[in-house]
């Protein structure tokens, strides 16, 4: 009697003590948590489940902002802000993935002394901050509404084409717009690729003139979606 009394107690004590201990314990392990970093804060949205061994630098550059609006159809928000937000975005997948990254604007207190002025200051920040790569947004647009899509512009270089080309893929992956390709040819033609000495690839992210596209852009569910997949790119190509 005594025996199965002991027997019974000792049931107890595992069932109500031990096990749900354990229980926590390993739930903790598949906790993911937000993480505070100097830029922006990273909440548990932004966490991914792959992080990246690699110790490069990041900057993000969202194109135009202060006085520079970027084009603004009917009543709609101004390009500026849409490049902003796709950019911080981005900028918070990235560093919760583990990369270090820096920004050439986090807010709309620009400059105002023209695109080609602020480009070249930008990029001098960014030099000065030694980054491995810059990222900048903008959208384009065109008189014809029916015209979607997004392009890359980079230099002619292997390491710029093999990310940029990782990149198109990973946002072909989720049905984001149509894809034009890859453009090396017409890199002059923008202000923010002049600096050889800095990795630059700039992605036109849709025609802001396509509903469709614009729709999208500024949806901020796709514009996560956005932001993953530019980071699952630098994860498959850079580790």
């Amino acid at each position: 009697m005594k025996r199965a009394l002991l027997f019974l107690c000792v049931g107890l004590f595992i069932a109500l003590v031990l096990q749900p201990n354990i229980a926590n314990s390993s739930n903790e392990k598949d906790i993911r948590v937000p993480q505070i970093g100097e830029s922006a804060p990273v909440t548990n949205e932004d966490i991914t489940q792959s992080s990246s061994q690699s110790k490069i630098r990041i900057g993000i550059d969202a194109s135009h902002g202060g006085a520079d609006l970027g084009y603004v159809g009917n009543n709609e928000i101004p390009e500026k802000e849409i490049n902003l937000e796709l950019a911080l975005r981005v900028g918070r997948k990235l560093q919760a993935a583990g990369y270090e990254v820096v920004y050439t604007r986090q807010d709309d207190n620009v400059d105002a002394s023209g695109e080609d002025l602020v480009n070249a200051q930008r990029l001098s920040d960014m030099q000065a901050q030694d980054v491995d790569f810059l990222l900048s947004f903008q959208s384009g647009n065109t008189t014809d509404p029916l015209m979607k899509g997004f392009t890359i512009f980079t230099r002619p270089d292997e390491q710029n084409v093999a990310l940029a080309n990782e990149i198109g893929q990973e946002l072909v992956a989720i049905n984001f717009s149509n894809y034009e390709g890859i453009d090396t040819d017409h890199y002059s033609n923008f202000s923010i690729l002049s600096n050889r000495n800095i990795p630059t690839i700039l992605i036109e992210l849709g025609y802001l003139s396509n509903p469709e596209d614009y729709t999208r852009l500024t949806d901020p569910d796709y514009q996560e979606k956005i932001g993953q997949a530019i980071t699952n790119a630098f994860l498959n190509e850079i580790q």
